[in-house]
């Protein structure tokens, strides 16, 4: 009997108004499965749609009108597929990144043919960023966290909270995996007077948190003026026009370098020249980036997200600061300060980040995934 699954999700790696973690995580783990017939619906977006390697993937809704359009027409339009798919295929297997920010509400109603991952909870942070659609999003976070029965979620914070409202489901954590790269090469100079913090991710400030590290670089460079700042990562025109703004009158615009949408090659290549990393978002369900980061031996500074709590060890491979608002800049700030000022500090954390880093492969991510998935299925009609 062919084992079938269909996968939901708005988002993908090559979405240029997203494509985040939790979609690279999702395409990962789904080219991986090759024990399964595998469809994936997702969102329509102006960059075209690649499926990952054995999967089919059909892109529903429009990809014309910006984001917030493209998320709703998907989800529109995927509840009822997604209803009549079921009707239809009895022994199907569904899993689903689940987003308030795209609802699927079919897919509360069936809670034991369906796994939910669920990468980080928003909370009432949906009320304020989504205006008027924010209650209806807000409902169907709470109705998804309490209504499921199977549920995989990078990180423990998460799963407490899934726990706390459904104390009967089936919670597995499942941290994100990462691929590794050949050795640090010999551009870090640990004799140099030049001390680099990189930042790699979506260049989304909000909520990645750049303009909470540019201000926190402001101070730090006005302590150490051989100070430099990295920024790595995935850009789009209007990431590159927030970013030109807020460079324009920066203090230490001339210390910041900015390096974007790098292949993964000259991403390691430019983590290789730095000496800490540093994570400020505001919302983490795991951040691959941060074990990327700690895998070449970079200490990693971060604020105490959901992910990051479990992806750094505090006081081990790095320093976690307060998230809230009023605190994060000037944590942030003193945390950095605190790695350039100790070098036997900084090389310890570093230097324990490497074994912590290599624990995490796609290939343990992926078998927890199919057990899952397989225990599903076992329980469907035949």
């Amino acid at each position: 009997m062919n084992r079938e699954l269909l996968h939901l999700t708005w988002d993908s790696p090559d979405n240029p108004w997203c494509g985040g973690g939790g979609a690279y995580r999702d395409y990962t783990i789904l080219g991986m499965l090759e024990g399964w017939d595998r469809t994936i619906w997702s969102g329509k977006h102006p960059s075209g749609s690649q499926a990952p390697e054995g999967c089919l993937r059909q892109g529903m809704g429009t990809g014309m009108l910006g984001e917030l359009v493209s998320r709703r027409s998907w989800a529109m339009l995927a509840s009822p597929a997604l209803r009549r798919r079921l009707a239809q295929q009895p022994g199907l297997v569904v899993s689903q990144s689940a987003s308030a920010w795209a609802p699927v509400w079919e897919g509360l109603l069936h809670p034991h043919r369906i796994l939910h991952v669920v990468h980080h909870v928003a909370g009432e942070s949906i009320l304020e960023r989504l205006g008027p659609l924010g209650p209806s999003s807000y409902r169907f976070e709470q109705r998804l966290l309490a209504e499921g029965h199977y549920y995989a979620t990078p990180n423990r914070a998460t799963a407490s909270r899934i726990r706390a409202v459904n104390p009967q489901a089936r919670i597995e954590i499942i941290p994100n995996g990462f691929l590794a790269a050949p050795g640090a090469d010999a551009a870090r100079n640990p004799e140099s007077a030049v001390r680099t913090i990189a930042f790699l991710g979506r260049m989304d400030h909000q909520m990645k948190g750049l303009d909470r590290l540019l201000a926190a670089f402001a101070q730090v460079g006005q302590r150490h003026p051989q100070a430099r700042l990295l920024l790595l990562g995935r850009s789009d025109a209007s990431m590159d026009a927030w970013r030109a703004r807020a460079l324009a009158e920066h203090p230490c615009r001339d210390r910041v370098d900015v390096v974007t949408n790098p292949s993964d090659q000259e991403k390691y290549r430019q983590l290789d020249r730095a000496d800490v990393f540093c994570v400020p978002s505001r919302f983490e369900g795991w951040c691959i980036a941060a074990i990327e980061a700690q895998s070449r031996g970079l200490p990693v500074v971060a604020t105490r997200t959901d992910g990051l709590l479990d992806s750094v060890k505090d006081g081990e491979t790095g320093l976690l600061v307060s998230n809230e608002e009023t605190e994060a800049v000037p944590a942030l700030t003193e945390a950095l300060c605190r790695l350039l000022e100790d070098d036997a500090l900084r090389l310890r954390l570093g230097a324990a980040a490497i074994p912590w880093a290599n624990r995490f492969t796609w290939e343990v991510a992926t078998a927890a995934t199919e057990t899952l998935l397989e225990e599903i299925r076992q329980q469907l009609p035949r």
